[in-house]
Formats: structure tokens, sequence, C-alpha cells
């Protein structure tokens, strides 16, 4: 008896205690939104890729370049490539050549680098046109501005569509000795189609 008295005391102690702390604690209802919301702990919000590696695919260019976000609203992009101005020329291999491209991207209403963007841009680059039945070297410029929307999909994924206007230039090397040969130089205003296709990290 004497031994069973020294097991059965802490025993009943243990468990009076753990009554006890049962009683004291706030009973949550399984059914209350308010209880899982105060048991929740809340995570930071999950932070937009900053970098952008892109597949230029616009009117007329085919390139690749980098776009680096610099503030929650600003993004600057250089892409550079093939270009070929089919839709302004006589023919359509009158012009080939290459270009550098620089713009910046101001994301209106999201952060960057996804939503409504407003965009102008700057490009220059070195050509060779036909003239006279002869490959002859030149040189191009082009500016314009354009709005557009990037999107981020399953947070990699980016992909940018948009259009507006451009002004470009080519000039090509000498003068046309005929009034019936084509000339490959031109100066006009002309429409702009913007495409990339990137990686975003």
């Amino acid at each position: 008896m004497k031994h069973f008295s020294i097991v059965a005391l802490p025993v009943a102690l243990a468990l009076l205690g753990g009554a006890a702390q049962a009683q004291m604690a706030p009973a949550h209802d399984p059914h209350d939104p308010g209880a899982e919301e105060a048991d929740r702990v809340d995570l930071p919000p999950k932070e937009l890729p900053k970098n952008v590696v892109l597949a230029d695919l616009g009117l007329h260019v085919v390139g690749a370049g980098y776009q680096r976000n610099v503030s929650p609203r600003l993004a600057i992009s250089l892409t550079g490539g093939l270009y070929q101005p089919w839709t302004t020329t006589p023919n359509i291999d009158d012009v080939r050549g290459a270009y550098l491209r620089v713009r910046p991207y101001f994301f209106v209403t999201g952060a960057a680098p996804r939503g409504l963007w407003l965009s102008p841009f700057f490009q220059a680059g070195y050509v060779h046109g036909t003239r006279e039945a002869t490959q002859k070297p030149g040189s191009m410029l082009a500016g314009g501005l354009a709005v557009g929307y990037a999107f981020l999909l399953a947070d990699h994924l980016h992909l940018s569509l948009g259009a507006g206007g451009q002004w470009h230039r080519v000039r090509v090397a000498g003068t046309a000795t005929s009034p019936s040969s084509d000339d490959p130089s031109f100066s006009k205003l002309g429409v702009h189609i913007d495409g990339t296709l990137g990686y975003a990290f």
C-alpha cells in the first residue's frame, strides 16, 4: 500500500495539471476564420524577377537581348541582331544588315517586368543594299514609340507584345544612274510592331 501511494501521487498531480492547462487554453472553433488567421504566419510578398534574357521578334528585326529592372516601374533593354526593312523597300531583299537597339520601358499599371508599358526606343546599325545590281554598304537609324503589355507566366516565362510608330532611315552608298533603277535608300514614318519572348530570373 505504501508503494502504491508513492507511485499514484505523482500520476494524480500530472493529470490535475494537464486538466488545468486545458481549461485555461482558449478553444478555437475549427470553423472560425478568425482563429485560422491568428494562427497563420504572414509571409513576405514574392519578389519579382529583375532580369530577362529575351528574343526580339519585331516587324523588321530578329535578335536577342537583355532587360534589367532599374526601379519598380522602369526597366532598360538592350538588343541586337538582324535588320531587314522588307515593308519599306521596292524589293524584299534590297536592304539587310545588323542593328543595336536601346530602350526604356515605363510600366504604368504594375511593377516591372510585367503590366502595361510605354516605351520610346532608338536604334542604329550597318546595312548593305542592292543598287544597280551591285551590293553597296550603308547605315541605318530609327526611333519610335510603342505601347504594349508584358506577361509573366509561371514566374519565369516573359512575353511582351506591343505596337506603335517609328521613323527610320537607310542610306546606301552611291546614286542611281538610271531613272528606272530602284533606290534602296529611304527615310519615312512607318508602323512599329513589338514582340519579345524571354526567361525572367
